[in-house]
């Protein structure tokens, strides 16, 4: 399975840490005349945090949808707080640990801005306290439809990293790829500049990164 970009790194580390714990173990039962159900014990909790780790990061191939007049959801995870407003709407994506932790772009456009805050990694279930967290702030613009997506990776407990791909300037196509949030988090999308758009509706419970549509307008 595909690794995520920029991930091959720490994944090889950890890979590599769980490998010498593993012949540690092996040698202990040797040398040592300990259970061997704790060595079994042992190797299975190896066993699954490799699989976890190899999971996490993970960049499945993906049928991806592609629509001019919509806007597509950036992330996979629970669809909450889709709040409408008078020229567009905002909503969030909670991702769990078993999500897909890639991040795609909403819109067609081009990287206005990508601001990194430094911050906190409180549980993303405590909003109050999550509001410190660190976070990447990515605004995308599309000039010709007058569309702008503020496109926000909040870090949380788990989530310890976000990662942005493209720089300023760079133009980015809707759907494509644009970062990860490792270990996973919550999205904030805020689109703005749409005079005349109907949100999904019924609202799914569940999105998914390149496929579930928001959002529908006309120019």
């Amino acid at each position: 399975m595909k690794i995520a970009k920029g991930s091959l790194k720490i994944v090889t580390i950890i890979s590599s840490i769980m490998f010498l714990c593993t012949i540690a173990t092996i040698l202990i039962y040797v040398l040592l005349p300990t259970p061997i159900y704790w060595h079994f014990g042992i190797l299975g909790v190896i066993l699954f945090c490799g699989l976890f780790i190899f999971w996490t990061f993970r960049d499945p191939k993906r049928d991806i949808i592609i629509n001019p007049k919509g806007i597509i959801a950036p992330a996979d995870g629970t669809l909450m707080n889709v709040k409408k407003m008078k020229d567009g709407f905002s909503c969030q994506i909670l991702m769990s640990p078993f999500n897909v932790h890639m991040n795609r772009s909403p819109i067609d456009g081009v990287v206005k801005s990508i601001t990194f805050q430094k911050g906190s990694h409180w549980p993303v279930y405590f909003p109050n306290y999550a509001k410190r967290n660190q976070r990447n702030i990515i605004v995308i613009e599309n000039n010709e439809l007058g569309i702008i997506a503020e496109f926000t990776q909040v870090s949380g407990i788990y989530g310890r990293r976000t990662v942005a791909y493209p720089e300023e300037g760079d133009e980015v196509k809707q759907s494509e790829l644009i970062g990860i949030i490792r270990f996973g988090s919550i999205i904030n999308l805020k689109v703005s500049g749409l005079k005349n758009f109907k949100l999904i509706d019924p609202v799914p419970k569940y999105a998914k990164a390149g496929l579930t549509i928001l959002a529908t307008f006309n120019e």
